[in-house]
């Protein structure tokens, strides 16, 4: 049985909380160890420049990355793997956008593409996330009918407007 998951603690309601707290802590102690380092005007800077150097990094991998998948779905693939890499961009940008310095390393970890591709993985091999296949509804019964219409106006269709199918005129 793991550490943590599978164990009481795991199922404790305020495990979240502490965790959150934890990681306040940890933020603030980051400031105060950089800030006695080299000083609160350039502490605040090291945070902007990182948040901003992560989140341009964010957007030209993120660009990247939306073609691949597009290039996946148009090979008729299902891109759980690539879902899952864009999440963990995603959680990036954020951990980046958040201030403090342990989040910026997070989120430079994450921007890291065989870093990223190792945790997808590690998360669809855990089960974690699952990809179903099929159409709409996973290949499940549905109720929905795919068809087209045109509405026309009373009076004003010519021909060339009705459905070939439409054997009512």
């Amino acid at each position: 049985m793991g550490l943590i998951s599978g164990t009481p603690l795991m199922r404790n309601p305020l495990f979240p909380l502490f965790v959150f707290l934890g990681l306040v802590l940890l933020e603030i102690f980051g400031f105060a160890w950089v800030g006695d380092a080299v000083g609160a005007l350039m502490t605040v800077a090291l945070v902007i420049i990182t948040a901003a150097t992560g989140l341009l990094l964010f957007r030209l991998q993120g660009f990247y990355h939306w073609r691949r998948l597009q290039q996946s779905l148009a090979r008729g693939e299902v891109p759980a793997r690539g879902l899952v890499e864009g999440w963990l961009l995603m959680s990036a940008a954020v951990l980046l956008l958040l201030p403090g310095f342990f989040t910026d390393a997070a989120g430079f970890v994450l921007l890291v593409p065989p870093l990223r591709r190792w945790a997808a993985n590690g998360i669809l091999r855990r089960g974690m996330v699952r990809a179903r296949t099929g159409g709409p509804g996973g290949g499940q019964h549905s109720d929905t009918i795919e068809g087209e219409f045109r509405h026309h106006d009373e009076g004003r269709e010519s021909p060339d407007d009705r459905l070939d199918h439409d054997d009512r005129r």
